[in-house]
């Protein structure tokens, strides 16, 4: 009977079936692709599913199985792809070996793209590879992070004056408020409180990307923190210069940043009534997955206009911004009906200024939730002036802040919204 049921939710894949594939695969609409698999029968001699099967389990946090289909892949059909592909593959494994601190490994196969499908890959590719390797060349043999969490941590939370959250961290026993951020892909601490608590630096400077595009010349170092009632061992922090967390002539100072790692680790966290993060020592167990990873950005499946949209979500960001994506999608509507101004944004590294467009409003569902957001800026173009190839949008403040609860789960992947502010 249960036999009967299961093959009749899947079907052998078609022509039809393995273009749509192909599709949302190209354009990383990792959501998509995730229901229609779930449609069709999967097939372990098909090398194209078993590509499908290991994006997904990368994207949804399950890096150890994607390994071993990526391995399959390689040993078994290494000339089945396009060189083009087969680089995707290792720079996939590697994005995988990060999720599982194995730097060293990342570091072999970004090296190896590098080496051998240099020329696959564009000039601005291959000098974020180039950085990345500097990077995790000083991570490699570093040892992994580790979580105490004896039990469930109700920690104060507040925000400053930016709108981006804050949490005290304990450093020696002194305790220091630092920015909670989703978007920075590594945790970051300022020179000075570096050089106050004599954290070892790794090797040579690197250079890192900022949220405006801006590369930052930093070094990297291990601290142990305490993070309510949790005490976390061997901590990756980018240490930048002092001038580049400061803004408004230092009216305005970043001490540190809880980055994306330390939110990993904890599986899941709920920030509460903007008053409180909430960390339970065992996430809940779910089978929604509105969630996903993009390398170490993470992504948020949204709902507008009845299609399904990937957003960037980063709550560093204030407000919630439109991408080249969503203004080529909608071209038309927004060139007819927007203005169009000059912005400056902000970030680690300095200001720029970009060109976008004013959307009045949109209403917009993310998980079990919905609401409408107002004054939305469309940025035509990337601060470098190019398009960005698949994410929408970034995923702000002005939505969460409309909602009393918001939980993150990585165990499970999905992100839910609860209790609607009036």
């Amino acid at each position: 009977m249960l036999m009967v049921i299961f093959t009749g939710c899947t079907a052998k894949l078609t022509k039809e079936q393995s273009s749509q594939l192909l599709k949302v695969y190209k354009e990383k609409n990792f959501f998509k692709l995730d229901n229609l698999m779930l449609k069709i029968e999967f097939n372990k001699k098909n090398p194209d599913l078993i590509l499908y099967r290991a994006t997904l389990d990368n994207v949804f946090n399950k890096p150890i199985e994607s390994i071993q289909l990526i391995n399959i892949l390689l040993n078994k059909y290494p000339k089945y792809y396009n060189d083009s592909t087969i680089r995707d593959l290792y720079s996939m494994r590697a994005e995988n070996a990060l999720r599982l601190q194995d730097y060293f490994s990342a570091y072999k196969d970004d090296s190896l793209i590098i080496t051998k499908y240099n020329h696959v890959c564009d000039s601005s590719g291959i000098k974020s590879l180039k950085d990345d390797i500097s990077l995790f060349r000083n991570l490699s043999v570093v040892p992994k992070m580790e979580l105490e969490k004896l039990s469930d941590s109700k920690i104060s939370l507040k925000r400053d004056k930016a709108g981006l959250y804050y949490v005290p961290v304990i450093i020696n026993k002194d305790t220091i408020d630092f920015v909670f951020d989703t978007g920075a892909n590594f945790s970051v601490i300022n020179k000075t409180l570096a050089t106050k608590y004599g954290v070892k630096i790794l090797g040579g400077k690197v250079k890192i990307g900022s949220s405006t595009g801006i590369k930052v010349e930093a070094e990297t170092g291990l601290l142990d923190i305490i993070l309510g009632s949790i005490k976390i061992k061997n901590v990756v922090f980018v240490i930048f210069p002092d001038s580049a967390l400061s803004f408004s002539n230092d009216a305005y100072i970043i001490k540190g940043i809880v980055g994306f790692p330390i939110m990993y680790g904890l599986q899941e966290f709920i920030i509460r009534d903007d008053k409180f993060l909430v960390i339970p020592q065992n996430p809940e167990e779910s089978n929604s997955r509105n969630f996903a990873f993009d390398a170490l950005t993470p992504v948020i499946m949204v709902e507008y206009q009845n299609d399904t949209l990937s957003f960037h979500f980063d709550t560093g960001a204030t407000s919630t911004s439109l991408y080249s994506l969503f203004f080529n999608k909608y071209k038309t509507e927004i060139i007819k009906h927007c203005k169009k101004i000059n912005q400056s944004f902000g970030g680690a590294g300095g200001y720029v200024k970009s060109e976008v467009y004013l959307l009045d409003s949109a209403i917009i569902s993310a998980g079990n939730s919905q609401c409408k957001l107002d004054s939305l800026e469309i940025i035509a173009k990337d601060f470098n002036g190019n398009d960005v190839k698949y994410f929408y949008g970034s995923f702000g403040q002005d939505y969460i802040k409309q909602f009393s609860e918001m939980k993150i789960n990585f165990a499970s992947m999905n992100i839910n919204f609860t209790g609607k502010k009036k």
